[in-house]
C-alpha cells in the first residue's frame, strides 16, 4: 500500500539575489564562473551560498529564487554541465545572463 502526503498550503520559500562572486580566473565566461550567490540575511547583511547549494534549493526543496535588473524579474533555474550542478536564469529579452549583472558580494 501506498500513501500519498501532500501538503495543502504549503509555501515553498521565495528568494531574491542581492550578489553574486565570481571567479575571473575561470574558464567560463558565462554563469558557471560564479562562486557564491548572495541573499539578503535575517541575523547579517549578506548570506552566500554555492552555485551547487543553490540549485539544491530549487530543485530538491522546491524553492524559487528571483534575480532583479533593469526594472525585471526573472526566474533562476538549476542547470547542469554534465556531472556540475550550477544556476542561471530563464531565458528573456538579454542575451547575458542576468546573475552575472549582479553587483558583486
Amino acid at each position: 500500500m501506498f500513501i500519498t502526503i501532500r501538503c495543502v498550503g504549503c509555501r515553498m520559500a521565495e528568494y531574491t539575489v542581492k550578489c553574486v562572486t565570481t571567479d575571473d580566473s575561470s574558464q567560463y565566461d558565462d554563469c558557471r564562473c560564479i562562486e557564491k550567490i548572495g541573499f539578503p540575511g535575517k541575523n547579517s547583511p549578506t548570506v552566500t551560498r554555492t552555485p551547487t547549494q543553490v540549485y539544491d534549493m530549487i530543485e530538491n526543496d522546491g524553492d524559487t529564487v528571483l534575480v532583479k535588473y533593469d526594472g525585471q524579474t526573472t526566474k533562476v533555474i538549476g542547470a547542469t554541465h554534465g556531472t556540475t550542478k550550477y544556476v542561471r536564469t530563464e531565458p528573456n529579452d538579454t542575451k547575458d545572463d542576468n546573475l552575472l549583472k549582479q553587483p558583486s558580494c
